[in-house]
C-alpha cells in the first residue's frame, strides 16, 4: 500500500496539469525578467550558475511538456513540477547565502516558497519540500556571519511562511476533495435516475403495447357483433309482411343509428391506438396529389375545395398525413352551417417546417372552446345525425405532435376557422 503511494505521488488531475503548465509557462519569463531587473538595480547581485537563464529555460520547458500527450509525462507530471520546483527553491536559498541573505534575495525566496507549497498540493511532496527547504536554510544561516536576531528573523518568517501556505494548501485540498465527493454521489445519483427512468421507460413501453394491442383487439372484436346487429335490424326493417307497426320500425331505425354511432366510436378508437409511433414507414409523399385525391373522394355540387398553392413533396407517412388532412377536410365539412361550403388549402414554407392550413367558411369556434377541440371524445354540439364521435381532431393532434410538429385554429364565432399545423422538413 505505501508503494502505491509513492507511485501515484506524481499524478495529477487534469485541471492540476493545466493549472501548473499555465503557471511555469508564465513563470519562465517573469523569473527572467525579474531576476535581470535584480541585477540592474543591484549591480554587485550574485546568481550563480547563469541561474536567470537556466531556471527560465527549465521552466518552460517542463510547462510545455504536457503538450507532448506523453502518457508517461502526463502521469508523473507532478514530480517533474516538484523536480524543477525544489531545485529552483535550493537555487534561490544558496543565492540568497551568497548575497549574505539580502532583503531583495530573501524576498523572491519567500515569494517563492509561498507559491511552490499552493503548487505542489500534495501533503507529502510538501512536507519533502519543506523539510529539505528547513535544513538547507538552518545549514546556511548557521553558516553566515548573521548575528543572532537577524538568523532567528529568518529562520521564524520562512517557518510562518511554511506554515501559512500549508494551512492554505489543507482548505484548498478539503475544498477539492469535498467537491470531489459532492461529484461522485452527484455521478451515482444520476446513473441511478438514469436506470430508474430507463427501467420505467421500459415498462411504459411495455404498458403502451399492451394497451395498443387490447385496444386493436378490443376495437376489432366488437366490429363483428356490431355488423351482425345492424344486418339482423335491417333484415327485420325491410320484412315486407308488413307484420311490424310504425313505433316498431322506428325503434329498429334508432337501433341502427347507434349501432352505426357505435361502429364509428370503435373505429376511431382503433384508429387512435394505431398512431402511437411516429417512425412508421416513411417515404417521400407528394402531398398535392394525396390532397387532389381525398378532394375528389370529397367533393359534391354544394362543396368547393380549393388549393391555393402547390402543395409540396415531403417525407413522411403516407397514411398519417392521409389521415390528418381526411380529418380535418371533414370537420370543415361535417361542421359547417352554409349552403355553399368554401375550403381552402394553402401552404407556405418556414424555416424549419413546412406549414400547412385549411380555411372555411362556417360558424367559427369561440376562442374558449379553442383547447378543448382537440381533447379526446369532446363535440361541441350534437349532431343530429350521431356520427360526430370526438375523436377527429384528438386524432390529428395526436399524428402531428408526435411527429414533432404542432397544430393550431385561428377562429371566432361567426367568421369561419382555419386549422394550421407544421411538418418538420427532416420528418
Amino acid at each position: 500500500m505505501t508503494t502505491n503511494v509513492f507511485k501515484n505521488l506524481g499524478a495529477l488531475e487534469p485541471f492540476e496539469i493545466k493549472n501548473s503548465y499555465i503557471i511555469l509557462c508564465l513563470g519562465a519569463p517573469s523569473t527572467f525578467v525579474y531576476l535581470e531587473i535584480m541585477k540592474y538595480y543591484n549591480p554587485e547581485l550574485i546568481l550563480p550558475f547563469y541561474g536567470n537563464i537556466v531556471f527560465a529555460l527549465l521552466f518552460l520547458i517542463i510547462g510545455i511538456l504536457p503538450s507532448l500527450r506523453s502518457k508517461f509525462i502526463l502521469k508523473h507530471y507532478g514530480w517533474f513540477v516538484f523536480a524543477v520546483t525544489i531545485t529552483f527553491q535550493h537555487y534561490l536559498t544558496y543565492t540568497t547565502f551568497l548575497n549574505n541573505f539580502s532583503l531583495d534575495t530573501l524576498l523572491i525566496t519567500y515569494v517563492f516558497i509561498f507559491g511552490s507549497v499552493l503548487l505542489l498540493s500534495n501533503r507529502i511532496l510538501v512536507l519533502i519540500y519543506s523539510a529539505s527547504e528547513a535544513i538547507h536554510l538552518a545549514f546556511v544561516t548557521s553558516l553566515a556571519t548573521l548575528d543572532t536576531i537577524s538568523e532567528t528573523a529568518i529562520l521564524l518568517s520562512t517557518t510562518a511562511i511554511f506554515i501559512c501556505s500549508f494551512w492554505m494548501m489543507n482548505i484548498f485540498i478539503r475544498y477539492r476533495k469535498n467537491a470531489e465527493t459532492l461529484n461522485e454521489n452527484l455521478e451515482d445519483t444520476v446513473k441511478q435516475r438514469t436506470l430508474d427512468l430507463e427501467i420505467r421507460a421500459k415498462e411504459l413501453l411495455d404498458k403502451n403495447k399492451d394497451l395498443e394491442e387490447f385496444a386493436y383487439v378490443v376495437s376489432h372484436d366488437l366490429k363483428r357483433p356490431l355488423r351482425n346487429i345492424y344486418t339482423l335490424t335491417d333484415w327485420l326493417s325491410e320484412d315486407e309482411d308488413d307484420q311490424l307497426n310504425a313505433d316498431a320500425v322506428k325503434s329498429l331505425q334508432q337501433i341502427k343509428s347507434q349501432v352505426t354511432q357505435m361502429d364509428l366510436l370503435v373505429e376511431g378508437i382503433l384508429n387512435y391506438s394505431l398512431q402511437a409511433e411516429p417512425n412508421q414507414a416513411k417515404k417521400e409523399v407528394n402531398v398535392h396529389t394525396l390532397v387532389k385525391r381525398i378532394i375528389n373522394g370529397l367533393s359534391v355540387e354544394n362543396i368547393s375545395i380549393s388549393l391555393e398553392k402547390k402543395l409540396p413533396r415531403i417525407l413522411c407517412n403516407e397514411s398519417q398525413m392521409q389521415q390528418v388532412f381526411l380529418n380535418l377536410l371533414q370537420n370543415a365539412i361535417k361542421h359547417n352551417d352554409k349552403e355553399k361550403i368554401e375550403i381552402t388549402i394553402n401552404y407556405e414554407v418556414g424555416k424549419h417546417d413546412h406549414i400547412f392550413s385549411i380555411t372555411d367558411n362556417g360558424p367559427g369556434i369561440s376562442s374558449k372552446y379553442h383547447a378543448k377541440i382537440f381533447e379526446l371524445f369532446q363535440k361541441l354540439q350534437v349532431d343530429a345525425d350521431g356520427e360526430a364521435i370526438g375523436i377527429g381532431l384528438a386524432l390529428v393532434k395526436k399524428i402531428i405532435e408526435r411527429n414533432e410538429g404542432r397544430i393550431s385554429i385561428e377562429s371566432s364565432e361567426g367568421k369561419g376557422a382555419t386549422f394550421k399545423f407544421t411538418v418538420p422538413k427532416n420528418y
